[in-house]
């Protein structure tokens, strides 16, 4: 047989505890005038209901004989629809009486496994008084109360059972006796109060002969003894599930005080009628997480707001692609063999032995999943992973039915994550304190929440967009900065445009006077300055030509660069295709919508159309047939200048004015032009500089944004533990720290204005960077005058400075609080809790958690005030898997799987086991003693026996240790 026929633990089933059926006791509607007529359309009605009930509580008023029936109808067929568990509940009535004078309906949902003991040890003691006789809720003693009420002792059976079972109302109190008594019964018995205004608890305080002033009456008393006698509350009203769970209009301690428990709320279809079976009001069906067994309905009792859920849909409903649905070892040798593990979706905690492979288990399934992330963290730890013996491999099933194999190494084939937090890994979060670790794992963590992520990188795509354009434009402003002395250094060399003029006139001057002396006459002298001033200016425009020529092809460069950075290489003969930037913008949507592939097409072919015009343009520029025309012109010129030239030949004087003239006409346009160059490029070099402050600024800005999130939305995690985020830059970060000569600076140099607190004052650097910057004899000038400078260490450029000064250096800073403590100076117990809690309260993604061992250097009260509150919310929205040796991890939790995990050899008893590493899984309510006839030690108990082993002690200790505390 199996170990288990609830292979993955609590699980949330439907559940209709208050069903009747035919020949109910009272108001029976089903459809039918024979009794064996009703029952074959009852069976048919519940044949044919669409609903997956999984356990059903067969009902009737002191009395199981329709149970049977029930029971019989299924093992005979009658009934084909399957249920995993058929419960007998008796409904009793109770006084007092309600203030509609109906007396209170209780319920017990017994045990199966004493069905047949019901009529005998309850229903057969049970004692009504009335006309000096006393009579018990056997069928016999109900027909002799109907006759007795009617006073017609031959009244026939079916009339005096109607009677009787209408009039048979007993005392609480003999109720409570009867229990008292039969430990054993009441051990097997779930006891539900009705808390309705008419049949319930509460209807007992509208009883208008009771009612005293200020709310009270002398009702209250009985109606909290109702209370307190009872397990459970039969209502559907959100009012009362809230309440009785403690979240209600009293505080919880408040609810101890007056019902001695918290209690579960249940509901049924309480069906009378064939219309009403399974089809409980607006659909407010009872799911309960439990196995279908009577065990798993009393863990209801313990757990009340977790393990019970009164609506409409299945509750608790995760995405099946971020969910394990099982384990599997695969090998062939006796180290594992083929041992298939299913997992719940909630909680798995794994418990066992020393070494008997639990942390195995869960690395194994990490590892299978994300080697990566299990490599990085066992590098950090010194961790060099399992080394066993034999071939064997490991498969993680996920519920969408996709596969992580171990085997597989290829992570191009990891497609799933988890957050994996192994054991010792918070030991060494906690021992090394080191604040970058505890930014990048909290920052981790932070990015697993879907909603921050996508404010995270929709900022960080600016950051990275600004620190691009700073970088470009840096470059520009540096290559800006080298024209600008470039040109200077031309401009020093030819001389300015104002002094060549002044030149140029004292040399026509001289011209003037020389060509008295001169062999030219004075229309020849005219000439000559004409045809001298036009070959000049041909010989301008040639240069003009070569420079057009060389700016034509460099646009054409650009043009054909930008289409390549855009769209990418579409020639057929490129070996490597290198897409372009508007692909990688579209590489963010799975499927590119037809209007935007549109959008898209048409770019390209305006671009295309762009490009192909621009060359049919630059086509038509011929500046070689121009620069030949004017070459042509020239000659001319040289011809006409020729005779003029012989003339004046012997007068060497003048001729070297005239071609001094003429030499510097041509200096003069170069002078000016240099000019206009300089001025326009000083006007790019400061705007460049203005635009990189604003840049700066902006992205600044970006990180600022992200700070501000997370301090408004994740600044309160609970339980006291608070965290903030700050922008950071340090001053060691920036290289003008370094590169400065601080011991040639004075303390109230304004060099330490940049600075605060030993950050870098980031406003301040922005408006230092936007002063024009340079350098001389290793001084940084940034004022008006060469007063104001930065002496700076040797061999530093003023290109060093610049780059350094726009290096992004932020930082995200996250400071983590608990009850006004910083995490950082914590113990290291409750630095450990914080962190943990941090993991899995932070973190607001969907794929699974798996942690190894955490409550390791964390006490016990910790963990219950703190931990196990977190992982019971935490597992509703995410799946857990957990190593633990602690009870309240594993226990106060209410893990829905237990994952046992034995070795062979650590227990002498286990010598036949079939594989060396064993491992059984179910719920804390799969139950049954000890039984030494099977071999292997995994079989021979149940898990609620193996937790109690494993995390207590054994039976025997827990209950010392129960005794020597003396808690009641």
């Amino acid at each position: 047989m199996s170990y288990t026929q609830f292979k993955r633990g609590s699980e949330w089933r439907r559940w209709d505890l208050h069903i009747h059926t035919p020949e109910t006791k009272k108001n029976d509607q089903f459809d039918g005038v024979t009794a064996a007529e009703k029952w074959e359309k009852y069976f048919k009605s519940i044949n044919d209901s669409p609903e997956d009930i999984s356990v059903i509580g067969i009902t009737d008023y002191f009395s199981i004989e329709n149970y049977f029936t029930f029971k019989a109808a299924i093992s005979t067929s009658k009934i084909t629809k399957s249920f995993d568990l058929v419960l007998p509940n008796v409904e009793l009535r109770v006084s007092p009486v309600t203030g509609s004078a109906k007396p209170i309906n209780l319920h017990c949902i017994f045990n199966p496994k004493i069905e047949n003991e019901i009529t005998t040890r309850f229903l057969a003691r049970l004692q009504f008084e009335y006309a000096g006789s006393t009579f018990s809720a056997t069928p016999e003693d109900i027909k002799r109360l109907g006759r007795t009420h009617t006073g017609n002792l031959k009244l026939n059976d079916e009339g005096a059972s109607k009677v009787g079972y209408e009039q048979y109302v007993i005392e609480i109190g003999s109720l409570k006796t009867l229990f008292k008594n039969d430990k054993t019964l009441r051990d097997n018995t779930i006891i539900v109060v009705a808390n309705s205004g008419t049949d319930g608890v509460s209807g007992a305080v509208k009883h208008s002969d009771f009612l005293l002033g200020g709310g009270k009456t002398q009702l209250d008393a009985t109606r909290y003894s109702l209370y307190q006698f009872s397990d459970a509350i039969f209502s559907s009203s959100d009012n009362d599930i809230l309440y009785f769970a403690g979240n209600g209009a009293d505080s919880k301690e408040d609810v101890l005080f007056k019902c001695s428990n918290l209690m579960p709320c249940f509901h049924g279809c309480d069906a009378h009628s064939n219309d009403k079976i399974f089809s409980p009001v607006d659909n407010r069906f009872c799911w309960i997480k439990a196995d279908p067994t009577f065990e798993g309905l009393k863990q209801t009792l313990y757990e009340p707001e977790d393990r019970v859920r009164i609506q409409a849909f299945k509750p608790d409903i995760k995405n099946d692609r971020f969910i394990i649905s099982e384990l599997a070892f695969e090998d062939s040798s006796n180290l594992f063999g083929n041992q298939v593990i299913q997992l719940n979706d909630n909680l798995n905690a794994i418990i066992g032995g020393k070494s008997s492979g639990k942390s195995l288990l869960i690395y194994s399934a990490a590892k299978a999943i994300d080697p990566e992330q299990v490599e990085r963290a066992s590098q950090r730890l010194k961790f060099e992973g399992y080394r066993l013996p034999g071939n064997f491999d490991f498969t993680v099933t996920w519920k969408n039915g996709e596969i992580d194999k171990l085997s597989d190494s290829s992570l191009a084939n990891k497609s799933h994550k988890i957050t994996y937090i192994p054991q010792l890994y918070i030991n060494h979060l906690v021992e090394r304190n080191n604040k970058e670790d505890l930014n990048s794992l909290i920052e981790n963590i932070l990015l697993q929440d879907a909603d921050f992520k996508k404010i995270f990188e929709e900022n960080k795509a600016k950051i990275d967009k600004f620190s691009a354009e700073i970088e470009n434009m840096l470059l520009n402003y540096l290559q800006t900065r080298a024209t600008l002395l470039d040109i200077q250094q031309k401009i020093k060399e030819i001389g300015k445009s104002s002094s060549i003029s002044v030149g140029i006139e004292s040399i026509k001057k001289a011209v003037d006077a020389g060509k008295k002396n001169s062999n030219l006459t004075e229309q020849e002298f005219k000439d000559y300055n004409s045809l001298n001033s036009n070959k000049v200016a041909r010989e301008a425009l040639i240069k003009g030509l070569d420079s057009k020529k060389t700016a034509l092809g460099e646009i054409e460069s650009e043009i054909n660069s930008m289409k390549l950075n855009l769209f990418g290489s579409d020639d057929p003969n490129d070996t490597f295709y290198i897409r372009g930037s508007i692909d990688k913008v579209t590489d963010q949507l799975n499927v590119i919508p037809a209007d935007l592939k549109n959008v898209l097409d048409q770019l390209k072919k305006d671009f295309d159309a762009m490009v192909g015009n621009l060359k049919n343009n630059i086509d038509k520029i011929d500046t070689e047939k121009d620069k030949d025309l004017e070459k042509q012109e020239i000659d001319k010129i040289n011809a006409l200048l020729k005779p003029l030239l012989l003339k004046i030949e012997g007068q060497q004087e003048l001729q070297k004015l005239i071609k001094q003239l003429g030499t510097e006409e041509t200096k003069l346009t170069s002078a000016q032009n240099l000019e206009k160059q300089f001025s326009t490029t000083m006007g790019d070099y400061e705007n460049l500089r203005a635009k990189i402050s604003e840049t700066l600024k902006l992205r600044k800005a970006a990180y600022s944004s992200i700070c501000q999130e997370i301090n408004k939305s994740r600044s309160d995690i609970g339980n006291g533990i608070t965290l903030k985020c700050n922008l950071l830059f340090k001053q060691d970060s920036l290289n003008l720290f370094e590169q400065a000569n601080k011991a040639a600076i004075a303390a109230d140099h304004s060099f330490y204005q940049l600075f605060m607190d030993g950050n870098v004052n980031y406003d301040r650097l922005i408006e230092f960077f936007a002063k024009p910057l340079r350098l001389k004899d290793n001084k940084l000038l940034f004022g008006s005058a060469d007063a104001e400078f930065i002496p700076l260490k040797m061999r530093i450029t003023l290109d060093d400075v610049l780059k350094g000064l726009v290096e992004d250096n932020f930082e995200l800073d996250y400071s983590v609080t608990y009850k006004n403590d910083d995490l950082l100076s914590m113990s290291p117990g409750k630095k450990g809790t914080v962190l943990l809690i941090l993991f899995l309260q932070i973190s607001s993604s969907e794929f699974p958690i798996l942690i190894d061992q955490p409550e390791d250097n964390l006490d016990n009260r910790t963990i219950y005030d703190l931990l196990c509150t977190m992982i019971k919310q935490k597992k509703r929205d995410r799946q857990i898997i957990i190593v633990s040796h602690n009870a309240n991890l594993v226990v106060a939790t209410d893990a829905e799987n237990i994952i046992v995990a034995n070795q062979s050899g650590q227990d002498s008893n286990n010598s036949s086991s079939s594989t060396r590493f064993s491992y059984v899984n179910g719920s804390i309510e799969h139950s049954f003693l000890n039984n030494s006839s099977t071999q292997e030690v995994l079989l021979q108990q149940g898990i609620k026996e193996h937790a109690c082993d494993i995390l207590e002690g054994g039976d025997e200790a827990f209950k010392q240790r129960e005794r020597k505390y003396s808690i009641k």
